[in-house]
């Protein structure tokens, strides 16, 4: 992201605040810089520096779904840290009880949903669970399937 402007401002009893202006988000604001942490005769003798660091981005719990068209079992994962560990999460208990098993979806800090009807095999995502299953379906519906049903949803936040 590049940055418009940053200013400082001198905010009560001598904090400066760096504002920074994103072009594409909006102002945030971090007290950050030199404080008088200690007065002697009404004059400052000691500083305190606090650095100023950037907020930090929310963790990615990633999650899947696998499902298997032949028997319409499934396997899914939650709240773990990489896409590739959550497919293969999910896969391994789809696969305890079918060999026909694939990964319809993954996502992460959402909710998804699987919905099919024979070989239609379709999902949806949201934050929602139950928006992501109406997509699902939807989507089902869109691709030829006549009786589309949900078959499992999950999150992972």
């Amino acid at each position: 992201m590049g940055y418009k402007a940053i200013q400082h401002i001198t905010a009560s009893a001598g904090v400066v605040v760096w504002l920074v202006l994103g072009a594409a988000a909006p102002a945030w604001a971090q007290p950050c810089g030199t404080i008088c942490s200690r007065y002697e005769q009404g004059h400052c003798v000691e500083y305190t520096h606090s650095p100023c660091t950037s907020p930090s981005a929310p963790s990615r719990k990633y999650g899947a779904i696998a499902y298997s068209r032949s028997s319409g079992t499934y396997g899914y994962s939650h709240d773990l840290g990489d896409e590739a560990s959550a497919k293969k999460t999910a896969l391994k208990y789809c696969a305890q009880n079918a060999k026909d098993c694939e990964t319809i979806v993954w996502f992460y800090n959402n909710c998804a949903a699987v919905a099919a009807d024979g070989n239609t095999v379709s999902w949806g995502l949201d934050a929602n669970a139950s928006r992501a299953a109406t997509k699902a379906v939807d989507q089902c519906t869109k691709e030829g399937g006549k009786k589309c049903a949900v078959k499992v949803s999950h999150c992972s936040r």
